[in-house]
């Protein structure tokens, strides 16, 4: 009786939840409607505490399958261009993300997918001892309608202890897209 009651608290707390905050697992999408295609004003801070401002981009593509976010920073004015692709890869049975900037490249993944409005996307742990940090990931999170987050962590060591990094809270230029 004990887990059963445990288990209707967890339902009826997942049921009280946004429709945009419930999860769609293995989907680069969240349910619930939120969409990210169009265009976003992002503001926020880096790791360091200085002004972080960037515009984003989002469209589907590939027939659907794929989520397409374009970063541009505004400041700093460091020129800092992105383009991460999201979506599931049957073979591997998660979700990965390319990122493709002016600086470099690097893969993440998720296996939870999205859970209660966040997508955790985790890069594969480094052995390199050279490297500025053993894991990073982005957390995207949808906080309203017409809101998401990112925030990017880092990890020092193997045993993944996050440090946070840049925060950028991202709202809706304009009117939300038809779905097709």
């Amino acid at each position: 009786m004990h887990s059963l009651c445990r288990h209707v608290v967890l339902c009826a707390l997942a049921s009280a939840l946004p429709a945009w905050a419930q999860e769609s697992k293995l989907s680069p999408f969240p349910s619930g409607g939120f969409q990210f295609a169009g265009s976003w004003d992002c503001a926020g801070a880096m790791g360091n505490g200085k002004t972080h401002n960037a515009v984003f981009t989002g469209a589907v593509i590939l027939g659907g399958k794929w989520l397409e976010l374009t970063e541009r920073d505004v400041e700093p004015a460091t020129g800092y261009l992105a383009k991460y692709l999201i979506g599931y890869d049957p073979q591997q049975k998660r979700l990965i993300e390319f990122d493709a900037n002016n600086f470099g490249a690097a893969t993440y993944a998720s296996a939870d997918g999205w859970v209660n409005g966040v997508l955790t996307m985790t890069s594969p742990v480094s052995d390199d001892p050279k490297a500025p940090y053993a894991a990073n990931r982005f957390l995207y999170s949808i906080t309203a309608p017409d809101t998401f987050t990112v925030d990017w962590q880092v990890s020092k060591t193997a045993t993944l202890n996050w440090t946070p990094g840049d925060h950028l809270v991202c709202k809706r230029t304009g009117p939300q897209p038809v779905p097709r």
